[in-house]
């Protein structure tokens, strides 16, 4: 997973953040304009897949 990158959390679309060494990250809702949450990577799934062109 990657910072700006779509995931499943409890149901509903979120945005990856900013990413910790220690596998907890903030995410926040596709929807909302500032509240942030701190879980962990394993409970999220990736929603959509990132593509890099290089």
């Amino acid at each position: 997973m990657a910072i700006g990158s779509s995931v499943i959390f409890r149901g509903e679309k979120y945005k990856i953040i900013w990413l910790y060494d220690n596998g907890t990250c903030e995410i926040k809702k596709k929807d909302s304009l500032g509240q942030v949450e701190l879980v962990q990577l394993s409970e999220l799934k990736i929603f959509e897949k990132n593509i890099d062109f290089c």
